[in-house]
């Protein structure tokens, strides 16, 4: 599914996958033997300081305030989880495709959404919110998305590398996916590798009969 991109998120990339797949409440191998390991190695490696110095992280934190975000205030979402590992909190357990989407996110440390192709209408274009728009975020009720760098299809926006909307959230009755990179200040070398980093996952997590991946720059 190809995305149309605003001139004004020029610092912005995509790289996305679409797939079918059987989700399930909890993949414990994969758990076992690909999450748990990188939650202890982020724990016992990093720092909340040394977050704030992550490239990947400082890139997207450049991107936000070059449409007019304040950084401190609008943390990526790769920024939160991994500051939630860092404080021995772990990660919220809700279905085998957001386990998936949180492992990327650590792994990749930029923010990462997975949406529910059924529940998008239409052709989606990426731009930045104007000010006053509002969506209802995923565990956060109404939140104020203006200047947000936004995933918008023919009804309204439903994703964004800050927070996303309740309203193409992965289910566990979801059958075909796509899974977004927002990615920030990346290399063409850089992005093939993401690319295909999602790709070795995804095929490991769910062995979908075909795996379609595109990059935006």
């Amino acid at each position: 599914m190809t995305i149309t991109k605003q001139a004004n998120l020029e610092q912005a990339q995509l790289v996305t996958a679409t797939f079918g797949f059987t989700n399930s409440k909890k993949d414990t191998a994969f758990w076992d033997t690909t999450l748990t390991p990188l939650l202890n190695e982020i724990e016992a490696d990093l720092t909340l300081e040394q977050i704030r110095e992550l490239p990947n992280i400082t890139a997207t934190k450049k991107a936000y305030k070059a449409v007019g975000l304040d950084a401190a205030r609008h943390r990526p979402s790769s920024d939160s989880l991994l500051r939630r590992v860092v404080k021995g909190q772990g990660l919220y357990q809700i279905n085998a495709l957001v386990d998936v989407n949180n492992y990327l996110s650590l792994k990749l440390q930029l923010p990462i959404g997975s949406y529910d192709l059924a529940k998008i209408d239409g052709p989606i274009s990426y731009q930045v919110a104007e000010e006053g728009a509002e969506y209802a975020g995923i565990g956060k009720g109404a939140i104020n998305i203006s200047h947000f760098p936004t995933l918008v299809d023919q009804q309204d926006a439903f994703g964004s590398p800050i927070s996303d909307s309740t309203r193409a959230m992965i289910a566990p009755e979801t059958t075909e996916a796509m899974l977004v990179v927002y990615a920030f200040g990346q290399s063409p070398a850089q992005l093939a590798a993401i690319e295909q980093t999602v790709k070795t996952v995804l095929q490991a997590a769910f062995n979908p009969e075909e795996i379609t991946t595109e990059i935006i720059a």
